[in-house]
């Protein structure tokens, strides 16, 4: 766990807790959105770990903006020039588009705040990262929204000019910081959800008594908090694990969307009618939750990808890993929920 966690969530928290407006535009100022960039390319200084906590404790709020989108994207673009201001957002592509002519034409679906960016970076895994000025005549933007009503835009591209990037990270590669992402915002949502059916089942009474001694109210609240300490388990693993990170995130991808399946619906459950009320905060979580857990890939890929890395280690190579020593995780803010 990065040594500046605590003072990262305070500054989020406090962030959110003042509810500005332009919530995005507050993170922008602090240099929050790009933490884990070298400052002499742009960005803020900190490491992965940084953005990981930011992006942990933003989610653990129901607060939908484009870090892990626009971060990524910056990354990629810091390998190969100085930040500027503009915001820029990254889409990833099953098949390399043609490029030949020396344009690029295509239709991406559900690109991720493309309305919002001025720059879209393409990645796809026969080319390198391809640069796309958002604003130019040839690209057509249709807005478009995930199950939150966050923007997952059509972007048309007819004869786009683009730019490559020098020495650019590969598809691979980015795919995977990008999962690692979402597993940590996906996290953080699902804290959120604990923590809020936690306060309402201690403080809401029936027949004199809070709900939470009714043994079938603490004993979903045992299995929400169950997942939780499986997904923490997940993450604080990929957090440690050298790159390739491969089947560490693919482990906490697996975990986390589990975790988000259950504690969603267990949350709604608690909550009764409560949690489907447009006015009550719970469900800035769970669509969240049920959006978020399937970025990049669905739990099914991640698993079949773990089944099929598992079959290639055969029975020594599985029981070495999963008996390998590893360090004890570092106690996280989530503790205080018990």
């Amino acid at each position: 766990m990065s040594e500046h966690a605590d003072e990262l969530r305070s500054l989020v928290d406090g962030l959110a807790a003042a509810g500005p407006t332009d919530l995005w535009g507050g993170l922008v100022e602090l240099g929050l959105h790009r933490v884990g960039i070298d400052e002499d390319r742009g960005g803020s200084g900190g490491c992965l770990d940084d953005l990981l906590v930011v992006v942990e404790a933003l989610a653990g709020h129901g607060i939908g903006v484009p870090l892990v989108e626009s971060s990524t994207a910056d990354w990629v673009l810091a390998h190969g020039q100085h930040l500027g201001g503009e915001q820029a957002t990254i889409a990833l592509l099953d098949r390399a588009p043609d490029v030949t002519s020396g344009t690029v034409t295509a239709e991406l679906h559900a690109v991720p705040w493309a309305r919002d960016a001025s720059r879209l970076v393409l990645c796809a895994q026969e080319t390198g990262p391809l640069v796309v000025d958002r604003h130019h005549p040839s690209v057509t933007v249709t807005p478009g929204e995930n199950v939150a009503g966050e923007p997952r835009d059509t972007v048309t591209l007819t004869g786009t000019p683009f730019e490559h990037i020098g020495t650019a990270p590969d598809h691979d590669t980015i795919r995977e910081r990008l999962a690692l992402l979402w597993s940590a915002a996906v996290l953080g949502a699902a804290h959120g959800a604990y923590r809020l059916t936690k306060s309402y089942v201690t403080e809401r009474h029936q027949f004199g008594a809070p709900l939470v001694r009714i043994p079938a109210v603490s004993g979903n609240l045992a299995r929400m908090r169950v997942r939780l300490v499986q997904a923490d388990a997940a993450l604080a693993l990929a957090r440690e694990a050298a790159a390739p990170l491969g089947a560490a995130v693919e482990v906490a991808r697996v975990t986390t969307a589990a975790a988000a399946t259950e504690i969603a619906q267990l949350a709604h459950q608690l909550h009764g009618a409560m949690g489907v009320t447009a006015e009550y905060p719970l469900h800035h979580l769970t669509r969240r939750l049920w959006s978020w857990r399937d970025a990049v890939a669905g739990e099914r890929h991640w698993a079949e990808s773990l089944g099929r890395r598992a079959a290639e280690a055969g029975e020594t190579g599985v029981w070495t890993r999963i008996t390998a020593p590893t360090s004890t995780p570092t106690p996280t803010a989530s503790d205080s929920e018990d």
